[in-house]
């Protein structure tokens, strides 16, 4: 009977749905460091390949216990053997401020119409004394898309019902609105041009991204990372006063020439609906403008939407072109260097080159070896580096090539030629490494490297034998083992086997909720909305203990956040979207305008709002009171049945 079972469960597990890899779509991720000090920057670099353009932004999941900025994005794309592939990079900078081990849960990634998934990655994250607390903090799952956008290659997932997202406004309106730019109107092929967001206004302003991406097919492209604190100034446009701000920008680098029409996308803000009067306009957004505020003032979403842009690109001239031409277009120059001068016959020397300069770095392919007498030549490394500076993308790439002199006597290595077109001064340029001599000596020992062999394996080490160390199995049988040993290992077996069925039952039961998760995420959040609101209530009762003020303003921050994340769960709101006014109408819907509760969460938002402004002058009685609430409000909606 127990065998039946057990063949039952195992078959159940293996005949389960499972998700493939995509043959033409790779999600990958990677960060830098897994283990870091509390406060300590971690890079976290998501990457999607595929021939599809269509890639969205990657859904991230809540990141309790981080701070996380957006520091850039960048788009490659490739042509081989006619077929075209395209890469999107994108780049974050995390900062944790809290000690534990920390789950970043799978990321969704939707290229085209089909969703991906990366793999969870664990990070410690280590306190002041250097030793990581004995708790786990998991992470929640992703709710909204990010506007911006973790080992692995990417799986494809079932679609997951979205929470409805809030209605956004598109009305013309004076007050507020979004300009883009080119830094130029015409550039040659491969040239880098400037494309930059400037955002003028005149109400209570919060950034908050790309609701749109731009179109920008046909151009590779890099981000600028966006600073933390964004640089504003006070302008006139029209005899109106506004705060402008740069709020984007990207290098853009057309792969070929033509007519082009760029459609910037769309960005999204929200406001406070009231402009400012000229009598406060200074002083006002001199404090308030893209910090962001109280997240639960009463505020709108707004899509700003700029007007296309035109761009001519003209086609690299053919008079002059230098037969090293190789498609760099920019401002470069390139050094050289062997590794050494002496060598015998058949021996590696090795020659890096490095060329450096203004433009897109990353295209720049080796300059060409030519047929050498008396030579075997062979690629080594390859390394790039890019550098992002004021406006300007640049970098280093460096190439390492192998020869192998197969004559004694003075050899010659002659200089390799690079060549790049100026765009400054309409011209091409042509730059050289200097002429190598090496002195070979004659060896006693033939070689010759067979065709067939990679050129790695030139560098694998010889291995010589030192010394036999095998021991001969003797055939003479050892005694029985004793009668107690099989008893021991056989009930040994017996436990190991109901363990496994235990195991096998309960991935069973795991597959079949995350499959019914996956078609219901409301669902998803109710069920585990009591228990993330557990979690928080653990870190508000530590935050609760601190008597600065500075404490006391972080400790309202985090309620107010536990709160909002709470109630959007338990009744399917959007986190990222919600505003005071949603909270307030589902509050009345469901506890109706006069239900005590109901008005004590308006008042517990209120007085968190208080905190902020106040600097953290709040009394410490009032931690206890927002305590108390945060736990009724639990109690009482885990008692309402939805």
């Amino acid at each position: 009977m127990r065998k039946s079972i057990i063949t039952f469960i195992l078959g159940s597990v293996l005949l389960l749905p499972s998700t493939g890899l995509s043959d033409d779509v790779r999600v990958s991720a990677n960060l830098d460091r897994r283990s870091v000090q509390l406060g300590e920057e971690i890079h976290l670099k998501i990457k999607v390949e595929s021939p599809n353009m269509n890639i969205q932004a990657p859904r991230l999941p809540v990141m309790d216990g981080f701070q996380s900025y957006y520091t850039g994005r960048a788009s490659h794309m490739t042509f081989i053997n006619g077929v075209s592939t395209s890469s999107v990079e994108f780049n974050y900078t995390l900062i944790p401020n809290t000690p534990g081990r920390f789950t970043i849960l799978p990321i969704q990634v939707q290229v085209g119409v089909q969703p991906y998934a990366t793999e969870p990655i664990t990070v410690e994250v280590m306190g002041a004394s250097g030793q990581v607390p004995p708790q786990t903090t998991a992470q929640q799952a992703p709710v909204a898309a990010s506007p911006y956008p973790m080992t692995g290659y990417g799986q494809p997932v079932q679609p997951v019902a979205q929470s409805p997202q809030p209605v956004l406004s598109q009305t013309e309106d004076d007050n507020i609105f979004v300009r883009a730019a080119l830094d130029k109107k015409s550039v040659y092929q491969n040239e880098q041009l400037l494309l930059s967001y400037s955002l003028y206004t005149r109400y209570d302003t919060r950034y908050e991204g790309f609701e749109k991406e731009p179109e920008t097919s046909g151009f590779w492209i890099e981000d600028f990372p966006m600073e933390r604190e964004i640089a504003r100034e006070t302008v006139r446009v029209g005899g109106k006063k506004y705060v402008k701000a740069d709020v984007k920008k990207m290098a853009l680098f057309p792969t070929s020439p033509g007519n082009y029409t760029i459609q910037p996308g769309s960005l999204k803000v929200s406001i406070r609906e009231e402009p400012q009067s000229s009598s406060v306009f200074d002083e006002f957004f001199s404090d308030s403008f893209f910090t962001g505020g109280s997240f639960f003032a009463r505020r709108q979403n707004r899509l700003l939407n700029p007007s296309p842009l035109q761009l001519v690109v003209k086609p690299l001239p053919e008079d002059g072109k230098p037969g090293s031409f190789q498609g760099a277009v920019g401002q470069f120059r390139i050094s050289a260097s062997l590794d050494r001068e002496k060598v015998k016959q058949n021996e590696p020397v090795t020659l890096k080159m490095t060329i450096e300069g203004e433009g897109n770095i990353e295209t720049i392919t080796r300059p060409k070896v030519p047929e050498l007498t008396g030579f075997k030549t062979y690629d080594a490394d390859t390394s790039s580096q890019l550098f992002k500076t004021g406006n300007v993308i640049g970098g280093t790439k460096s190439f390492e090539v192998v020869f192998i002199p197969q004559n004694d006597g003075k050899a010659y290595i002659p200089p390799l030629e690079f060549s790049y077109f100026d765009p400054r001064a309409e011209k091409y340029v042509t730059v050289r490494t200097p002429n190598f001599q090496i002195e070979v000596e004659k060896s006693e020992q033939a070689f010759k490297v067979p065709d067939a062999i990679p050129e790695k394996a030139l560098f694998q080490k010889k291995v010589t034998l030192e010394s036999k160390d095998i021991c001969f199995i003797e055939e003479r049988l050892p005694n029985p083992i004793p009668g107690k040993v099989f008893k021991l290992l056989y009930r040994g077996l017996r436990v190991l086997n109901i363990l496994l069925a235990l195991v096998l039952v309960a991935l069973f039961v795991k597959n079949r909720e995350e499959t019914i998760f996956s078609k219901d995420e409301g669902l998803k959040r109710r069920k585990q909305a009591r228990r993330v609101a557990q979690s928080n209530m653990k870190k508000l009762n530590r935050l609760a203990r601190s008597s600065t003020a500075k404490g006391t303003e972080k400790f309202f921050v985090e309620l107010e956040r536990s709160l909002t994340q709470y109630i959007s769960d338990r009744w399917n709101l959007s986190t990222y979207g919600v505003t005071r006014k949603d909270l307030e109408d589902a509050l009345a819907q469901h506890l109706g305008a006069e239900d005590p509760l109901s008005k004590e969460l308006i008042q517990l938002y209120e007085l968190c709002d208080e905190s902020r402004f106040g600097k953290g002058l709040i009394p410490q009685a009032s931690k206890k009171i927002g305590m108390k609430i945060f736990q009724d409000t639990v109690n009482r909606l885990e008692r309402i049945r939805l």
